[in-house]
C-alpha cells in the first residue's frame, strides 16, 4: 500500500507587512484578526496548487493554497495566498503576502471585494476593526460580495455618506475591471507572440531537415534588426534580394535560384524593423562556404535566446 502524501507538505515563512492591504483588509474580514506589527508567518502549502501570476509583468509573483494557524483561536485556517517571491525580488527576506482570499470557488467576487475594502479603508469610511466585526457575517456568507458590504455600511450612514461610499466602490470596481481587460489584452498579445515563435521554430526545423537531406546545414547569424529590404539588386550577373541590417551589413539572396515565388522576400518586408536571425546553407563539413560571402537563404523572427 502506497503511503499517503500530505497535501500541505511544503513549509515556508511569509511576511505580512503591518500597514499593507493583506493585514489591514484581508485578514480582518476573512479570518477575524490582524497583526499588530510586521509578522513572519509559517504556512504549509499544497505544491500542486502553485501558480504563477496571470500578469506576465509580475514575474516575481505567484499564488498557492496553504494552511496556517490562526493566532487568535489557534485553529487551522486555509486560503489562497498571493505572494511576492523573494528569490525574484530582493527587497524581501521572505516571500511577502500581497493578499489572501478564502474561497477559491468565489475568486472573482473575492477580488472585487478586496478592491472595495482597500478603497473604503483608504478613504476612512471603514476600519480594520469594522472588518473584524463583520467577520462572522462573512463566514456565514451574509457578506460575500462588495454589494453586501455597501448594504451593511448603509444601515448606519446618511444619504450623503451612502452616495460617497457607493461612488468609491464603483470607482474601485471600474479600476479593477479595467486592469482585467488590460491583462486579458496582454495575455492575448503574449499568446500570439508565443504562437509566432513556435511557428518560426517549426519552420526553422523544417528547413534544417531539408538542408540536411541535401548535404548541407543551416549556418545561423546572430540576431540583428532588419532595417530595409531591397529587391532586384544586381550582384554580379544575378538579381538578388538584399537585407540591410542595423549594423550596416548586407546579405544577398539570388532570387532566381532560391526565391522564385518571392515568398521569402515578402516575409522579409513584413519583418522590417524587427529583430531577426538569418540562415545560410553551408555544405556539411565546409562551414562558412557560402555564409562567409554574405549570402542568406532564409530569415526567422527569432532572437538568439529563442532559437537556443
Amino acid at each position: 500500500m502506497q503511503p499517503k502524501i500530505e497535501k500541505f507538505r511544503m513549509s515556508k515563512t511569509v511576511v505580512i507587512k503591518q500597514n499593507e492591504h493583506a493585514n489591514l483588509d484581508s485578514f480582518p474580514l476573512r479570518y477575524g484578526f490582524q497583526f499588530e506589527k510586521n509578522t513572519d508567518l509559517e504556512i504549509h502549502c499544497d505544491p500542486s496548487t502553485l501558480s504563477p501570476d496571470k500578469n506576465p509583468k509580475y514575474k516575481d509573483r505567484y499564488n498557492v493554497i496553504a494552511k496556517f494557524t490562526n493566532p487568535i483561536n489557534n485553529r487551522t485556517e486555509r486560503g489562497i495566498f498571493f505572494l511576492i517571491n523573494n528569490q525574484n525580488n530582493k527587497f524581501y527576506d521572505n516571500d511577502k503576502v500581497i493578499t489572501i482570499i478564502r474561497y477559491l470557488d468565489e475568486a472573482e467576487n473575492e477580488h472585487h471585494l478586496s478592491e472595495v475594502l482597500k478603497s473604503l479603508r483608504i478613504s476612512n469610511d471603514i476600519t480594520s476593526q469594522d472588518l473584524i466585526k463583520f467577520h462572522p457575517l462573512y463566514m456565514t456568507r451574509q457578506l460575500s460580495t462588495h454589494a453586501d458590504l455597501i448594504r451593511m455600511l448603509a444601515e448606519k450612514k446618511s444619504t450623503k455618506e451612502i452616495l460617497k461610499i457607493q461612488s468609491i466602490a464603483d470607482q474601485a470596481i471600474q479600476r479593477y475591471e479595467s486592469q482585467i481587460i488590460k491583462l486579458n489584452d496582454e495575455l492575448i498579445t503574449l499568446k500570439n507572440i508565443n504562437t509566432e515563435i513556435q511557428n518560426e521554430l517549426n519552420e526553422y526545423k523544417i528547413h534544417e531537415n531539408k538542408a540536411n537531406n541535401e548535404g548541407s546545414t543551416q549556418t545561423l547569424a546572430k540576431a540583428k534588426v532588419l532595417v530595409d529590404v531591397l529587391p532586384n539588386v544586381m550582384r554580379g550577373s544575378s538579381s538578388c534580394t538584399v537585407l540591410v541590417m542595423d549594423d550596416g551589413s548586407r546579405l544577398y539572396m539570388k532570387t532566381s535560384s532560391f526565391d522564385k515565388n518571392l515568398k521569402i522576400t515578402a516575409k522579409a518586408k513584413l519583418l522590417k524593423g524587427r529583430k531577426v536571425i538569418t540562415s545560410c546553407w553551408d555544405p556539411i563539413g565546409k562551414p562558412g562556404r557560402f555564409s562567409s560571402k554574405g549570402y542568406f537563404r532564409n530569415l526567422y523572427a527569432l532572437t538568439d535566446e529563442e532559437i537556443n
